[in-house]
């Protein structure tokens, strides 16, 4: 079963999500629990981590910001999806920051809401990808999710991940076939970003979410910045295009 839940001040946008979140379900043959909530503080009152597979949440609330209480869910390290529903495009940015799937501008059409599931039914099978690592004797699960780039030193590939580094002999090229490109960039002969880690970037550096710094190579230093300016750009436009 998939637990959703709605943050929605409005009595009539949460009966309108109610009936196409059903209407979806129903076409799509999936099990869903609805749980709606008129105010933050409701919200925050019934809300502990992992308690939704998917929430939907009005940026303008009578009291209360929706992008807030995003910022909030992510510090806390809830990774469920996210969607946003408003009145006005002046968060996207935001909400891809957030890692929102979907930003729903209002009025919300079937077709919107659709839309919105079948991104979140993305995210959960893209959640699932992963490779398997020779690490010594052993084989190692490493889901692609996790990765935050991998380097090559002295011929030993070090992937690092939100949770540790895993070193293999396998050689990098061979990881990055196994990556299978985006949100995976090759910037250089000795290492492979996700993109999706980037925290900051400069002329030669990535700065990596975790603190690291992946270097640029001078001469590749326009192509690879574009490469990842282009990412961005597709994420938002994305977001926008759905609109």
């Amino acid at each position: 079963m998939v637990h959703i839940g709605v943050c929605e001040d409005e009595k009539e946008q949460q009966e309108r999500i109610d009936v196409l979140i059903k209407k979806y379900a129903e076409v799509n043959c999936c099990d869903f629990n609805l749980s709606f909530f008129c105010s933050a503080e409701e919200f925050w009152n019934h809300y502990h981590v992992g308690l939704f597979n998917i929430i939907f949440l009005d940026i303008y609330l009578e009291e209360d910001n929706g992008i807030e209480i995003a910022k909030k869910l992510r510090n806390i390290g809830e990774k469920c999806a996210l969607v946003f529903t408003t009145s006005s495009r002046d968060y996207a940015i935001e909400g891809f920051e957030l890692k929102a799937q979907h930003y729903l501008i209002k009025p919300i059409t079937e077709a919107k809401i659709f839309e919105a599931l079948e991104r979140c039914q993305e995210m959960y099978a893209n959640d699932m990808k992963s490779i398997c690592i020779p690490n010594g004797k052993l084989e190692v699960v490493v889901y692609l999710r996790d990765i935050i780039y991998v380097e090559v030193f002295n011929k030993v590939s070090i992937i690092h991940t939100v949770r540790d580094e895993i070193k293999t002999y396998v050689p990098l090229s061979e990881l990055e076939r196994q990556l299978g490109g985006t949100p995976f960039l090759r910037c250089h002969r000795c290492n492979i970003i996700n993109m999706n880690f980037v925290e900051d970037y400069t002329s030669s550096d990535f700065i990596m979410k975790n603190g690291d710094v992946v270097a640029i190579p001078r001469s590749r230093s326009v192509v690879v910045r574009q490469t990842y300016l282009n990412f961005i750009f597709t994420n938002v436009r994305g977001e926008s295009d759905a609109q």
